[in-house]
């Protein structure tokens, strides 16, 4: 038995165009309210992610320069009498401190290299900031996984050195080299990016001088506690 034939109507056709382009004004309704979602949620996270960020970099650049002072210390097996030398009149008082400039370039040199060469080096893994910690919670901080932070560029670290005399009671006065490190990072963090400076202080050499300190010495310039 044979179906009978459709006849083609113009009608039909009208409806289905008509359907089809009603559909287009809800897809971009749809696609604006879903970017406006996103705006808004990057909006209110970003300066949390941005503060996380930076305060993980800054642990993490501190901790760099403590080690690279550490090992550069060590490798080189610098002592306080390799970088001062103390002398004293007949009575035995502290007439004269004289600091080897020579010695304390060279191992800033050597330690600005090893802190630029693992800034660089830092990745995603050690910078990233886990989704939980943004929620506030102390328990979530760790939960979820890490948002990528990443270093995008590291300016030469600056350095410099400074002394520091602070009494250790009667007729004594610890005395310390000590070198202030400045890193300035700018950090790729999701959406953007974020720049941070981070100083960091350690002491180089230090002994116990017993006696009176003198007023002027030679190498650095005098920096109080």
């Amino acid at each position: 038995m044979r179906r009978p034939l459709r006849m083609w109507s113009p009608r039909r056709r009208f409806r289905a165009g008509r359907r089809g382009r009603g559909l287009l004004p809800a897809a971009a309704v749809g696609i604006a309210l879903a970017l406006l979602v996103i705006w808004l949620v990057d909006a209110a996270l970003r300066p949390a992610v941005t503060t996380l960020a930076t305060v993980q970099a800054r642990n993490k650049i501190t901790a760099i320069v403590n080690d690279a002072v550490s090992a550069t210390l060590s490798h080189q097996g610098v002592a306080y009498a390799d970088l001062v030398t103390v002398e004293r009149d007949g009575s035995g008082r502290v007439s004269l401190l004289a600091v080897d400039s020579v010695k304390l370039n060279t191992l800033r040199t050597e330690i600005l290299e090893q802190v630029l060469d693992q800034v660089e080096g830092l990745d995603a893994q050690e910078l990233g900031v886990p989704l939980g910690s943004l929620t506030g919670f102390a328990t979530a901080s760790d939960w979820g996984p890490d948002l990528p932070v990443g270093v995008l560029t590291a300016a030469v670290p600056r350095a410099e050195f400074s002394n520091r005399f602070t009494a250790q009671g009667i007729n004594q006065t610890l005395h310390q080299i000590l070198l202030d490190i400045t890193v300035e990072v700018t950090l790729l963090i999701p959406g953007g990016r974020a720049e941070t400076s981070v100083t960091a202080q350690v002491c180089v050499a230090e002994t116990l001088l017993v006696g009176e300190v003198p007023d002027t010495y030679l190498g650095l310039s005098a920096a109080g506690s």
